[in-house]
This record gives C-alpha cells, structure tokens and sequence, in this order.
C-alpha cells in the first residue's frame, strides 16, 4: 500500500513538473498565433502573419545566418580538437595531465559574464572589432569543454586493443583509427557535436559582449523584445523551439540509445 502511494506521489509529481516547464512555451506558442499586434495571452485571434512577418526581418536572416555558421564551425573545432585532445588524455601518463585537462574544461566553471568580458578587453587590447572573428574564437572557447566531456568518455570506453591489432597487420596509424576505434567512438563524437552546436547556438550572455558590426540570433532577439512590443520575437522563438524538440527527438532517436546501450 506504502509502495503503491509513493509510486502515486512520484507520477504526480513528475506530471506536476512537465506542466510547469510546458507551461511557459505553450504560452510563448499562444503570444506568436495572435492575430492583433501586441504580445497578449490568450491570444485575440488565430493568424500565423506573424510567422510570414520573419521572412520580411533581413535582420533577423542575416543574425540567424551568422549563428548557423558560428555553431557549424565552432562545433566542428571542438569535436576535432577533443579528438586529439581526448587521445593524449586517455591513452598516455604524463607530468601535468590532470591539470590539461582542467585548464580545458575551466570554461565550464567560469561565468560566461566573466568570459565574455575577458575576451572584450582582450581582443579590444590587440584591435579586433570583427564580429565574426571575436565571436567565432568565443564560441569555440565556450563549445570545447562540452564536446572534450563526451569525447573523452567515448575513448575511454573504446578498445585500444582492436586498434593496435590492426596496426601490428599492416595498418597505419591514421587508418587504424578511422577504421577501426572512430566507429566505435560514432555515437560519442555525434552526441559531442550535438552538445558543442546547441551551446554555441544559444549562448547570449558572452556573446552580447562581442557585438560589434554584426549580431547573433540570440542577441538580436533579445534587442527585438526590449524595443518591440509585436509578436514577431514570440513566432521567432517558438521557431527555435519547434526545432529544438526536433533535433532532441532525433538525436533521442538515432544517437541516445546506442550511448546507453555501450
């Protein structure tokens, strides 16, 4: 009886919490389908003009474009370099190993304002006022500690006995890795890639820091909802949302259960 009451606390509660985090975007849905010109919920109406209203934002084109690329490269580097990264750490023993790796994966403690910061007074001191340039070595910054996390666990649970099998019949280095440990680390540098792109796409508060001639999705929506009071920021964010959900329940579908399954 005990046990049927706390497994009837736990649904409750579970259903409790999925309600209270839904609640906000179902919201932010209602707010982007209004069919006057003020962010009101309910909503006066049913219209989608202000989904068709983004087309006609080249601001927001130009800053979603700029942010694509950004998460693209930066998530690229990373996995790239937790590769390499992740080798050393866990196949070889040397002075200073554990402190590389802290040093690497000290952006996940440090504040992002305090990041930020640090790379506005820096690349400032040496005269780059590029956006593109400052906020790509941000974001690639910001993106390695994420991927460096996943990747490292992958090889650690990959057999570095295959791959040395493969070496001793003929296979370089190079190939021995491609063929035979990088299948098995698939999932893991997929799953790194997904986290490196979701974090550089979504960051804001290092990212406003490093504004200058062209802005970041982000950024650019979170200027829209301080001057603007039309639903368009709402259909933009309910956009991204839609496409979160997507990428999740792919990955979720295509990715999670081959990690689990290791």
């Amino acid at each position: 009886m005990v046990a049927a009451q706390k497994h009837v606390l736990v649904k409750t509660v579970g259903a409790l919490l999925v309600v209270a985090l839904a609640t906000p975007i179902l919201v932010l849905l209602g707010v982007s389908l209004n069919a006057g010109v003020e962010q009101v919920f309910p909503p006066r109406g049913l219209s989608l003009r202000w989904y068709a209203n983004l087309g006609q934002r080249g601001g927001f084109l130009d800053a979603a474009k700029l942010t694509l690329v950004l998460a693209f490269g930066s998530s690229l580097f990373s996995v790239i370099v937790s590769v390499c990264a992740g080798l050393a750490l866990t196949r070889y023993r040397f002075p200073g190993r554990d402190l590389v790796l802290t040093l690497l994966l000290s952006p996940l403690i440090v504040p992002q304002v305090v990041v930020g910061m640090g790379f506005l007074v820096t690349l400032s001191a040496i005269g780059i006022f590029s956006s593109i340039v400052s906020l790509a070595l941000l974001h690639s910054v910001i993106t390695l500690p994420f991927a460096l996390r996943v990747v490292v666990s992958a090889l650690a649970s990959a057999r570095p006995s295959l791959e040395e099998a493969a070496r001793s019949l003929g296979a370089s280095p190079v190939r021995a890795f491609l063929e035979i440990t990088a299948p098995q680390i698939a999932p893991g540098l997929t799953a790194a890639a997904v986290f490196a792109f979701v974090t550089s796409f979504e960051n804001f508060t290092a990212s406003q820091f490093l504004v200058f001639d062209r802005t970041t999705l982000p950024v650019a929506l979170y200027t829209t909802v301080q001057t603007e009071n039309d639903p368009t920021a709402a259909a933009l964010s309910s956009v991204i949302v839609l496409v979160v959900v997507v990428c999740v329940v792919l990955f979720n579908r295509f990715v999670a259960h081959q990690l689990l399954a290791r």
